[in-house]
């Protein structure tokens, strides 16, 4: 299913389409799906590798932010950014029940002996090769871990926004991500030394 960006074609703001929801109008909705739902499904997609369960995931984010969307608070996360917290969630209840377990697995092995100019050094290195020591890193990583990299690198979200979407504090972020760094830097190594690409 493609959605379709709908915002040039209503030219009505997110609150405006969430009031006459809220008013009764219901077929509204429609436009948060159009508006979104391209963005939604790359977030889950990330998580979900199946494209039916990536579909059927956004349907149910979808049903859910409808279910929510009185509680939604402007003040503290703006549409979107809420919107990606459902969608964080629920792509994680997804892959927890085809999984049958908690998706997290918080490893925080000591990976102090990797000097932080050596990760830069290795991940900003965009040859060919090492690109695709750096994708076969990133796909060896936790659900969770693969998006949070996602978010902040490729949606270049700010950690406040992550910390909102995700429910985890700023400071755990940017240890994270800097564990993350370090640990990719670690992976590509062992892949460079195994041969592997």
């Amino acid at each position: 299913m493609k959605y379709i960006y709908d915002n040039k074609r209503t030219g009505i703001d997110d609150e405006s389409v969430i009031g006459s929801i809220l008013g009764g109008r219901k077929e509204m909705f429609g436009i948060l799906v159009d508006r979104y739902g391209n963005e939604v499904l790359h977030t889950v997609g990330r998580v979900i590798t199946s494209p039916e369960d990536a579909e059927e995931t956004v349907q149910d984010c979808f049903v859910a932010v409808y279910r929510n969307l009185a509680s939604f608070d402007r003040t503290k996360a703006s549409f979107r950014t809420w919107l990606m917290r459902i969608a964080y969630y629920t792509a994680l209840k997804r892959l927890r029940g085809k999984c049958g377990a908690p998706v997290e697995e918080v490893e925080w092995e000591s990976l102090d002996h990797i000097p932080d100019a050596d990760a830069d050094m290795m991940l900003n290195d965009s040859s060919p090769r090492r690109l695709s020591l750096l994708n076969n890193a990133i796909a060896l990583l936790s659900a969770d871990d693969r998006l949070l990299l996602s978010l902040y690198y490729h949606d270049d979200r700010s950690i406040r926004e992550i910390a909102f979407i995700t429910s985890r504090t700023e400071g755990y972020l940017r240890s994270r991500l800097q564990w993350l760094r370090k640990k990719l830097c670690q992976t590509i190594k062992k892949l460079e030394h195994e041969g592997k690409e």
